[in-house]
């Protein structure tokens, strides 16, 4: 049906979709670089015999066309802007003129409809400069229909244009695609959808809030048509004053209060207000992951509006708007605010495939509550010249420097303070959940050093035969038989001697040595036999449930600890 026809129809309403098709170049709306080439082609009179537009749906393939045609035959012309007041652009424009052929290609696929499209082309045009013929959706043709069609673009007739718009140029064969000028139609911005919105309602009288504008352009994901449809559907509900609220209605929109409820829980750490909020959202209806995916584009709305001088230049929101997400943010930091959105995108994959979404995005949102604040790198970086400077001066303050992991936010403590501990102390050595392993504080320190750190040395280092302590050495005597092990600790000496010196709090050397006299008796440590530890733990090795749990973990005994007797009054 015709524009014109449409508007003779009972109800005389033209959607704004047809409404508002572009008649001239200059009305096209985010195609310049196709515009300006066909303009300039016409110019010059460049004109090809065979073009193919190619595009997402609703971004101007077919109204661009039907614009060549006009140019191609307006009585003015060949001319870059029809002036559509002519009769050709008249007849094109109602679909009148003979010489102006526009045909769907899924319902003229077949082979026998391209042959009584040849014959109807053979001879010159009838009224006009041109003859066009616009295939729309040309990829739907069958492979017969496109081998029939291929002679023609061949040798084409005389003054004939063929124009082929496809959303799916994948699908046209390559013989086709390399005898076309082929432009590529891009997908529209949100911003350009908007000011044509914008234009639209200043020209239907509809009052509607950039925030509605924005959405709908959203909606549309880059397709003008569709965001004019929207808007025709979003009037017919709201009149025209739209209201923000129905806008959300109609496109099934997530209230954005609900996205700032959830955004104020996480910052401030109310882990108890996300099963409240779930609730709301699945009361409401909504998809959970359709809010996942709205919830992390909100976090990244506020880390714009945290870092850009000029947001309102990025989004399409009033000044109250902006002012409110500021509030949002106002305690946190840019890199805070970051890390939400790094663990939000995280979870994405795992709740479009958890079979249990509601339990997954509680469950991910209160682990976002429980992330703890950022320790401002300035204060860390002081801190860590403070400990520097006490470790030159050999002396450190009985003091825990802390650091915190970006992944968990889990404190780790590190001391450092064995020399001064050792001081206070009286020499009792370290001990790790009341355990002692070698019975002197530095070696037992290094072996656990050993634990946290290099895993697989710390058991060669436990099978040492005796540890020498002096006042510049830390001596390993390990017995002939294993020697392998000593080899294997030397290897590490570098490392060793770097951990000693800084658990010594002075230069000390660790020394290796090979105790030439084979002693295959329990350790020796520090010149200290402790037969009834290890007699402990050789009776703790009949028991047959000791054995297997040893067995299954790998494990050693390091130290045998008796359980209390609670029943003593």
């Amino acid at each position: 049906m015709s524009e014109k026809t449409a508007e003779n129809n009972k109800s005389g309403y033209l959607v704004l979709a047809r409404k508002y098709r572009p008649k001239k170049f200059s009305e096209v709306v985010g195609q310049e670089a196709v515009v300006r080439t066909l303009q300039n082609a016409i110019k010059e009179n460049r004109i090809g015999h065979a073009y193919l537009f190619s595009g997402m749906r609703g971004v101007g393939k077919t109204t661009v066309a039907r614009i060549l045609a006009k140019a191609l035959n307006c009585e003015h012309g060949p001319t870059p802007e029809p002036c559509n007041q002519c009769f050709m652009c008249t007849a094109i424009n109602e679909e009148t003129l003979l010489d102006f052929i526009e045909i769907d290609g899924a319902s003229n696929r077949g082979i026998e409809d391209v042959k009584a499209l040849r014959e109807s082309i053979q001879y010159e045009p009838m009224h006009s400069r041109y003859r066009v013929i616009i295939i729309d959706e040309v990829h739907q043709l069958s492979r017969d229909a496109f081998n029939a069609l291929l002679k023609t673009l061949e040798e084409p007739p005389t003054r004939t244009v063929f124009i082929f718009a496809t959303t799916e140029f994948h699908k046209v064969p390559k013989t086709i695609a390399s005898r076309c000028q082929h432009f590529v139609f891009k997908k529209l911005s949100n911003h350009d959808i908007v000011e044509h919105l914008r234009y639209i309602a200043g020209q239907e009288g509809i009052i509607i809030s950039p925030y509605s504008l924005k959405l709908i352009a959203e909606a549309a994901d880059g397709s003008l048509r569709d965001a004019e449809t929207l808007l025709d559907q979003v009037v017919s509900f709201s009149g025209n004053q739209v209201n923000d609220k129905e806008t959300e209605e109609v496109l099934g929109v997530i209230n954005r209060n609900l996205f700032e409820n959830f955004s104020r829980a996480i910052i401030n750490g109310q882990a108890g207000e996300i099963f409240t909020l779930v609730e709301s959202l699945i009361s409401a209806g909504y998809d959970l992951r359709y809010f996942y995916s709205g919830l992390i584009e909100y976090f990244r709305n506020l880390l714009l509006v945290k870092i850009s001088k000029n947001p309102s230049e990025l989004l399409f929101l009033s000044a109250e708007e902006i002012d409110r997400l500021k509030q949002v943010v106002a305690d946190l930091k840019a890199e805070e605010i970051l890390r939400y959105i790094s663990v939000l995108q995280d979870g994405e994959a795992g709740l479009k495939y958890s079979s249990q979404p509601r339990i997954f995005l509680e469950s991910w949102l209160i682990r976002l509550c429980y992330l703890q604040k950022l320790k401002p790198l300035e204060q860390v970086v002081e801190e860590i010249g403070e400990l520097k400077k006490e470790l030159k001066k050999g002396k450190v303050e009985s003091k825990n420097y802390s650091s915190i992991n970006p992944g968990t936010g889990t404190v780790v403590k590190q001391s450092v303070n064995l020399a001064e501990y050792k001081k206070q102390n009286n020499n009792t050595s370290i001990s790790r959940n009341g355990f002692s392993v070698f019975g002197n504080e530095i070696a037992d320190e290094l072996y656990y050093r050993l634990v946290k750190e290099k895993p697989a040395l710390a058991p060669i280092f436990k099978v040492v035969n005796r540890v020498e302590i002096t006042e510049k050495s830390i001596q390993l005597v390990y017995a002939s038989d294993k020697k392998h092990f000593a080899a294997l600790l030397e290897q590490n000496l570098p490392y060793l001697n770097r951990l000693a010196s800084e658990l010594a709090s002075k230069e000390v050397e660790l020394r290796i040595e090979e105790n030439q006299a084979s002693n295959s008796n329990p350790l020796n440590h520090n010149k200290i036999n402790e037969p009834a530890r290890n007699n402990e733990a050789a009776v703790l090795l009949q028991d047959p449930r000791a054995k297997a749990l040893l067995n299954t973990l790998k494990g050693q005994i390091i130290a045998v600890k008796k359980k209390p007797n609670n029943n003593q009054s």
